[in-house]
């Protein structure tokens, strides 16, 4: 029998076209039937109208059913294209979609009607309506979402969603999270849970779930009939028996700090945070120091209803705001993101407060970095950049990417950094050029691939080169160690292998000018190879930095303004 070739097995096709771009995939798609069947699916895969894709009507008509991933879908547009893609009843097996509302309530009709055909399929799903003031007196109803029309009752994969300029009551916040077990990410930013029909019970009997009470009446009895996880809330004035439903897949939060402690901005209302007791990733915009909420309220409720939340995001927010928060309302936070006009001594004092967990520092940046010679940085901050050593010189920091805050080597060099950093990605003043950069990264992936070449030429396992926190030992007595012992800094570990030892000294053993210390590989032969082995005494600006660099033993991906080198 004839071996097929793996290019014949549509399996293997498919796995290759999900490398080519659209242009490959439709020539691909053209050399022969079987190819069609292969290709075909993956050139209607994703439909991106922000694009403004000129698609042929006929090839939209008859290969809808393909499409699972329809984008920026904003009902306002009137093309032909918009109106097929609303009415087309192919289009029934969506896994991910993103759609505007518009001002034309029968336009609305229609998207409600594609998100209800597809609610069975979708997974990420996210909803923008028109924005409109807050002074009204009543939400209207274009801006209200039915909760019946976004989740399956019975097969929901929602994992992801994401309401912006929306209203919904709490009641029907609950039932979409209700009919949403595999839900892991909710987006409420600029979205209102009103507080009207909000009663959310975990059980079906409304009688034993809701009180309604004066506040001058005696409800003590109420107290002995409590059940677990039942509690006790004001809301509008009104004493209510209440037990939250709590959805145990939730992890990931992004809101106000409003829009989650104060969910309707007339009634007061228990916080959204009790619906979510595993959630561990909170963002947080639009932060005000002047309408923040205490900090101490924000701190108890964390504790209580979100005990592993260690993990905290800010956009778009003021500088005093998240110091606040930082400092007073969150504790052992392992991750924080932060933009670049926060970049303040308050909010990096903040961020000391949790020197023994947090190990990831970030900010976004525009993919364009990555692209061409390092852009001019125009960092503010950059005079004050000593607070910044702080946090490499206390926390047990793991990723570090601040594009656009730029160092001087002079403050790296004072005082030695951790060495659990893994990722860095940080601009260093002199390094202005795109040959300076590669020159200075070169040296660094070439110093450790030299490393680890004398290494394996000595037929040994590398030494862990120990942390700064441990105490350095004199080990200058090397000679007479054993010859199946390994030597390290503040420790001795025995090794399998004879005739050779390795000796790696860290912290204070071998000085450089600036005060930093350099790592010695000793070989079988006794002799010894320091840094200036490597660099022959290269004095120059770039192996100044390299040296700095190799001195980070866990250091594996580096940029420095024109894309990442890794080792």
């Amino acid at each position: 029998m004839k071996q097929q070739k793996p290019i014949n097995i549509p399996e293997i096709r498919t796995n290759i076209g999900w490398c080519l771009d659209l242009r490959d995939v439709l020539s691909c798609a053209l050399v022969c039937r079987d190819w069609a069947q292969t290709f075909i699916p993956l050139l209607w895969h994703t439909i991106d109208l922000s694009q403004n894709p000129r698609i042929p009507l006929i090839g939209l008509r008859k290969h809808a059913c393909h499409i699972r991933q329809l984008k920026y879908l904003d009902l306002s547009e009137t093309s032909e294209v918009m109106q097929m893609v609303l009415a087309s009843p192919g289009i029934k097996h969506l896994h991910q979609l993103s759609i505007s509302l518009c001002d034309s309530d029968p336009d609305n009709m229609y998207g409600l009607d594609l998100i209800r055909r597809n609610c069975t399929s979708l997974m990420f799903l996210k909803i923008t309506g028109k924005s409109f003031e807050g002074s009204f007196g009543v939400i209207p109803v274009k801006h209200c979402i039915p909760p019946g029309v976004l989740v399956c009752p019975t097969a929901s994969k929602l994992t992801v969603l994401a309401l912006h300029n929306t209203s919904l009551t709490r009641e029907g916040f609950v039932h979409i999270l209700r009919l949403s077990p595999s839900l892991q990410s909710v987006d409420l930013t600029t979205s209102n849970i009103l507080t009207g029909g909000y009663i959310d019970m975990a059980s079906a009997d409304v009688t034993n779930s809701l009180y309604d009470l004066d506040l001058g009446s005696d409800y003590n009895h109420l107290l002995q009939e409590e059940e677990e996880g039942v509690e006790e809330v004001f809301v509008d004035d009104t004493i209510i028996k209440w037990k939250p439903f709590r959805h145990q897949g939730v992890t990931a939060l992004s809101a106000t700090l409003q829009e989650i402690f104060d969910p309707d901005p007339d009634v007061r209302s228990p916080s959204l945070l009790r619906h979510f007791p595993r959630l561990r990733d909170l963002y947080l915009s639009g932060l005000n120091a002047d309408e923040l909420v205490e900090s101490s309220d924000v701190r108890d409720e964390v504790k209580a209803c979100c005990p592993d939340l260690s993990i905290v995001g800010f956009g778009a927010s003021s500088s005093a705001a998240i110091e606040e928060l930082v400092t007073n309302a969150f504790e052992n936070l392992s991750e924080v993101y932060i933009e670049r006009q926060n970049y303040t001594a308050g909010v990096f004092h903040g961020l000391l407060h949790h020197h023994s967990t947090l190990h990831t520092i970030t900010t976004d940046t525009d993919p364009s970095f990555d692209k061409g010679p390092p852009e001019p940085v125009d960092d503010a901050f950059r005079e004050h950049g000593r607070v910044v050593q702080l946090l490499f010189q206390i926390l047990p920091l793991q990723m570090v990417l601040l594009h656009e805050h730029e160092m001087k080597i002079e403050w790296m060099e004072e005082r030695p950094w951790r060495d659990t950093l893994k990722e860095l990605a940080v601009r260093i003043e002199g390094l202005d050029t795109e040959q300076k950069i590669q020159k200075t990264l070169s040296l660094w992936a070439n110093y450790w691939f030299w490393y680890d070449h004398a290494v394996r030429k000595s037929q040994i396992t590398p030494p862990v080169i120990p942390s700064n926190s441990e105490s350095p030992v004199d080990t200058s007595s090397s000679a007479g160690v054993a010859a199946n012992q390994i030597v390290k800094a503040g420790a001795v570990v025995k090794h399998e292998q004879s005739g050779s030892v390795v000796k790696q000294e860290q912290s204070g053993i071998s000085e450089t000018r600036s005060g930093m210390t350099q790592p010695v590989v000793v070989l079988p032969t006794t002799k010894q190879l320091s840094f200036d082995d490597f660099f022959q005494d290269d004095r120059s600006f770039e192996a100044r930095v390299a040296r700095f660099l190799v001195r980070l033993p866990n250091l594996r991906d580096v940029w420095l303004g024109t894309g990442y080198w890794s080792r």
